[in-house]
């Protein structure tokens, strides 16, 4: 893996996160989708700017 950090940020939101029976985001949901989804457009784009 390239960027290890980023498996080390992502893996534990990804053992936490226990939908249950509904899939709707909601709440702390929600806040962290759109922390997460945050991150991974910051990296994307630091990503893409440095390699040119």
């Amino acid at each position: 893996m390239r960027y290890p950090i980023a498996f080390f940020l992502l893996t534990p939101t990804l053992a936490l996160a226990d939908p249950g029976t509904h899939l709707h985001p909601h709440g702390i949901d929600a806040i962290w989708l759109f922390v997460v989804g945050l991150i991974a457009l910051t990296g994307g784009y630091l990503a893409g700017r440095r390699r040119r």
